[in-house]
């Protein structure tokens, strides 16, 4: 039996589409999942919890979805076919209008350089990334005891850039040998930034 924890990171709600979105996932026999959410805390804080709950009671898996993210009701089935340490689906950026995922593709030093739509949909399956936005991701919850804690934290550096709390996670994971994925078949919505796939 693989166990899931499916978890929220959520200052104030959960979008009603969302938690539908949840609730709707489609899973095998053999797949036994849990849902809670975090509420209060700032995301960096709620992702470590969350993370705690996962290794403290034993689950195999923990899939973290944010509070305005639309999961297709595959994601568990896709996810788990061939499952990597850290998978992430993919979703639009922030306040797009252009169709830029939150996926930031290998070869580059910084987080910068994303997919675009046409990019990801012209693709199949997991690839491998430099990483990118937690709104939907499917973590090994062995990888949390080969990395420091806390697992998620902001970087403010002194030239004023910042380094968010889920692209931190994954360069300690690349650093500890880990391999970042994206499952180019999991297109999820984003509800809240006015930017639909589906």
């Amino acid at each position: 039996m693989t166990r899931i924890l499916i978890a929220v990171p959520t200052f104030e709600n959960i979008l009603p589409d969302t938690f539908k979105s949840i609730y709707n996932l489609e899973k095998t026999e053999d797949m036994l999942t849990d849902f809670d959410f975090i509420r209060g805390y700032h995301c960096a804080r709620a992702r470590n919890i969350i993370a705690d709950k996962a290794i403290n009671n034993n689950y195999d898996y923990v899939l973290m979805v944010d509070s305005d993210v639309i999961l297709p009701s595959y994601t568990l089935l896709k996810m788990l076919d061939n499952p990597k340490p850290v998978c992430l689906g993919c979703y639009p950026r922030k306040n797009t209008s252009t169709g830029v995922f939150e996926i930031f593709k290998t070869g580059q030093q910084d987080f910068v350089d994303t997919y675009s739509y046409g990019e990801i949909t012209s693709l199949s399956g997991k690839i491998e990334i430099k990483g990118g936005g937690f709104g939907c991701a499917m973590i090994d919850v062995n990888i949390f005891n080969n990395l420091p804690h806390p697992f998620f934290k902001y970087v403010e550096y002194e030239n004023g850039a910042c380094l968010s709390e889920d692209c931190y996670f994954c360069s300690n994971a690349a650093k500890a040998g880990y391999k970042i994925y994206a499952d180019t078949d999991v297109i999820c919505g984003h509800s809240i930034r006015g930017f639909q796939w589906q």
